[in-house]
C-alpha cells in the first residue's frame, strides 16, 4: 500500500487516510487514559512510516482535547514488521516455560 500511495494511486491514499484516523482514535483514547510519553506501532503500519503516522498525530490532536499532546511520540516499533512475530513467540516461550 504505501508503494501505491507513494507512486500517486489516489484510492489507497484515501484508505490510508482512513485507516490513520481509525488508528489515531484507538491513540487518543490511550493518550485520554493513561497520557503516555510514547505510543510505538509495530507490524506492517510501522512500515507505513509518515503516510500512516502523520494522520494518527493529526487525529491524536483533534481528538484529545483535555490537555496538550505535543509532548506525545508516536514512533515505529524497533522490529517493524516483525514486531508481532516477536511477541507472539515471546508469549509462546513464557508459557512453554510455565507449563514445566
Amino acid at each position: 500500500m504505501g508503494e501505491a500511495a507513494r507512486a500517486g494511486d489516489e484510492s489507497v491514499a484515501q484508505e490510508l487516510e482512513r485507516i490513520a484516523g481509525l488508528v489515531g482514535i484507538a491513540a487518543a483514547n490511550v493518550v485520554v487514559t493513561l497520557h503516555p510519553e510514547l505510543i510505538v506501532l509495530g507490524g506492517g503500519v510501522a512500515g507505513l512510516g509518515d503516510l500512516l503516522f502523520d494522520g494518527v498525530r493529526q487525529t491524536i490532536a483533534d481528538r484529545v482535547r483535555v490537555f496538550p499532546t505535543d509532548d506525545v511520540r508516536l514512533e515505529p516499533a524497533a522490529l517493524g514488521t516483525d514486531a508481532g512475530l516477536a511477541g507472539v513467540l515471546a508469549w509462546a516461550a513464557s508459557r512453554s516455560s510455565r507449563s514445566k
